[in-house]
């Protein structure tokens, strides 16, 4: 059987693109968006954490832009606009996860623990967030270098190997990100503040559940291109569907369930005050 690029060598595209999926994948998407949206600037006014909403943000505007490029098969900006929004969106919410891990570290555990793996907890947030602009600046050279010549020639390799580094960079950050948050919950078993609240637990599952489907899509991503643009990943839609759009929505979507802003409020968990509406519990507490 002939490949899709052999009878139809004007679309850039190497398979037949799902014009419905697509419609449906920019809807469920949007949904989470505006949700993030009215949490983080309306109902608790935590600014600090919008760039969930961006990274959800960027997943609409690559879906819509996804839904344009299926109607004008030919057209390779639309293509590149929609393949750099949709990889790029998720170092967005990762930065959401990065954004937490100090602030639970420093509200949750008792005052002596001040480290962990010898990482300062006040450092851990800034450590992964500059490690994510890193990555970003990466897979952006990457997939500019790929789109530089209409996605052909010698450049497009120079490109997949720029975005292989960085998406082996963003799993790797990623990963131990994992570890850190571990051994966090591992040490909140052993105690927790006194003025720690419940809600924590809540923000735990989340960040535990958006980095694990983080981590699916970034290994997904990385064997993606690894096997370059002719390689079965890449010339299947249904594997983009089910490893890339399906764990990035409740990626998002479990924010809007757990959102940081009800359990920090507007300080982000900056202020020594605890919500009154947040019953304690005793050091003891395990999870």
């Amino acid at each position: 059987m002939a490949k899709y690029w052999e009878t139809h060598p004007d679309s850039i595209w190497l398979y037949d693109p799902n014009l419905p999926l697509a419609i449906v994948a920019t809807v469920l998407y949007a949904i989470p968006m505006f949700i993030q949206f009215w949490q983080s600037v309306f109902k608790y006014k935590s600014y600090y954490f919008i760039v969930v909403f961006l990274g959800a943000l960027l997943e609409v505007g690559g879906y819509a832009v996804r839904t344009a490029s299926i109607k004008d098969e030919s057209s390779i900006p639309l293509y590149a606009v929609s393949s750099s929004f949709i990889v790029v969106a998720p170092l967005f919410v990762g930065a959401g996860d990065y954004l937490l891990i100090s602030r639970l570290c420093l509200r949750v555990l008792p005052s002596h623990h001040t480290h962990i793996f010898k990482i300062p907890v006040a450092k851990l947030t800034r450590i992964f967030v500059i490690c994510d602009i890193v990555t970003l600046l990466v897979q952006v050279n990457g997939s500019g270098i790929a789109a530089s010549n209409n996605w052909e020639g010698n450049t497009v390799k120079i490109g997949e190997n720029v975005m292989v580094a960085g998406l082996a960079m963003q799993l790797a950050t990623f990963s131990f990100f994992f570890l850190i948050l571990a051994k966090f919950h591992l040490l909140t078993r052993r105690g927790v503040n006194e003025e720690a609240g419940r809600g924590w637990r809540g923000i735990l599952v989340a960040v535990y559940f958006s980095s694990g489907m983080i981590i699916i899509r970034c290994i997904f991503r990385l064997a993606e291109f690894s096997r370059g643009i002719f390689g079965y990943p890449f010339t299947h839609e249904w594997m983009f569907y089910a490893l890339e759009a399906v764990p990035m929505l409740p990626a998002i979507a479990v924010f809007c369930v757990w959102h940081p802003g009800k359990y920090f409020g507007a300080s982000g968990g900056r202020s020594k005050r605890v919500l009154t509406e947040i019953p304690l519990v005793s050091s003891g507490s395990r999870v």
